[in-house]
């Protein structure tokens, strides 16, 4: 009823969109809200679950993101975003402020488990997510029930440590978009150079499958480990070439353009640790770094997942829930010293540093330039 009820709302919405004459026509604007309440009411029907075991978590009253309870007191978060803070808090669902503990982290997987005392919430059931296809629905669920972002899952599970990736060995134009991706370089001696691909060639399909732009590509390069032979069509001078490289090792991390990195930047915050998971899935999703912690589920409502980072504008990495099954039948390794944890953690768990020492430098510098002018305008 629910998968019916959900994916009916979902096609209505699509069916009817929002264009600029529909939101001029006061009878189509008000038939995309009554499908837009719809579409939102199923989506409180599936998230229903998830709501009762996610809370906020919060330092001096800025919020570090979310926690997922897992039984006895004890809530998951993601560590690279709590340790840091001298104080964590949760507020639970009678709006109280309880102090949360570390108990221990999952340094590979850059999980924190907390002890809250007097919590009393249930633990989480954590759903199977091998078998979910390409394209699924999926909803990252707030305390309220609401969802905080809807996507697609546009990833099946793979690993990023960078000796599981296959490496082409290309650099490609994120600008990028339509009849497919241009090449803009080689790297000399990779899968790509020995395989016969050429700067300004145009990849227009991978394994049989049209691709348009330059996420799309990147997010099924991705997908192949090394020794892999992904069957790679391009465009060249209008003539259509079919090519079969095989996949090397990465030796060395993907370094993300200055284009793309801007991009980013300037679609929102990203998490300092966003790499370098051993399995991952991979949403559209779009939310914030202090986002990371929300429970995500697909149209059954089943937890498939946890939010452990922003890596981009379109991608939200997603811990799968059978993994996170897995995770908490170990013990988690003991923090024995606060200060010095905080830093290992950052290159730990492969993060970078926080700018706020630098942030600090820039708006002092700021305040001294204000200082001068105000200082030439009072002698003029």
């Amino acid at each position: 009823m629910k998968f019916t009820l959900f994916s009916n709302a979902l096609m209505a919405v699509a069916l009817c969109g929002t264009s600029l004459k529909a939101q001029q026509d006061p009878l189509a604007q008000e038939k995309t809200d009554r499908q837009a309440q719809e579409i939102f009411k199923a989506l409180r029907a599936v998230g229903f679950e998830a709501k009762d075991v996610v809370f906020p978590l919060y330092s001096q009253r800025v919020k570090l993101g979310y926690g997922v309870s897992v039984g006895e007191d004890k809530v998951l978060a993601k560590a690279s975003e709590l340790m840091v803070n001298s104080a964590v808090y949760l507020v639970d669902k009678k709006e109280q402020a309880l102090r949360a503990t570390i108990e221990g982290v999952y340094p590979q997987h850059d999980l924190a488990l907390l002890k809250v005392s007097g919590l009393g919430a249930k633990a989480a059931r954590w759903a199977d997510a091998t078998s979910l296809p390409e394209g699924a629905f999926l909803a990252a669920i707030r305390p309220d029930g609401e969802a905080q972002a809807m996507g697609v899952l546009s990833v099946q599970e793979r690993s990023l440590k960078v000796e599981d990736q296959g490496f082409l060995g290309i650099s490609m134009d994120p600008r990028s978009f339509g009849q497919g991706v241009r090449v803009e370089s080689v790297v000399e001696g990779s899968a790509a150079d020995e395989a016969g691909i050429k700067a300004g060639d145009l990849i227009t399909e991978i394994e049989a499958q049209k691709v348009k732009g330059f996420f799309e590509v990147s997010n099924r390069l991705r997908r192949f480990k090394k020794g892999e032979k992904p069957d790679i069509k391009l465009m060249r001078k209008g003539r259509e070439i079919s090519v079969r490289p095989v996949l090397q090792g990465r030796e060395i991390p993907e370094q993300d353009s200055r284009r793309l990195e801007q991009m980013d930047r300037m679609s929102g915050t990203r998490s300092v640790v966003r790499s370098d998971f051993g399995n991952v899935l991979q949403s559209d999703m779009e939310l914030e770094a202090s986002d990371s912690g929300l429970p995500v589920v697909d149209l059954e409502g089943r937890i498939v997942g946890f939010v452990i980072a922003r890596q981009g504008r379109i991608s939200t990495l997603i811990l799968p829930g059978d993994d996170l099954a897995k995770i908490l039948k170990s013990e988690p390794e003991e923090v024995t010293d606060q200060g010095r944890q905080v830093r290992r953690s950052r290159s730990a768990f492969g993060g970078q540093p926080r700018r706020r020492d630098s942030m600090q430098r820039e708006l002092e510098e700021m305040m001294r330039m204000m200082q001068r002018l105000q200082s030439e305008l009072n002698r003029e």
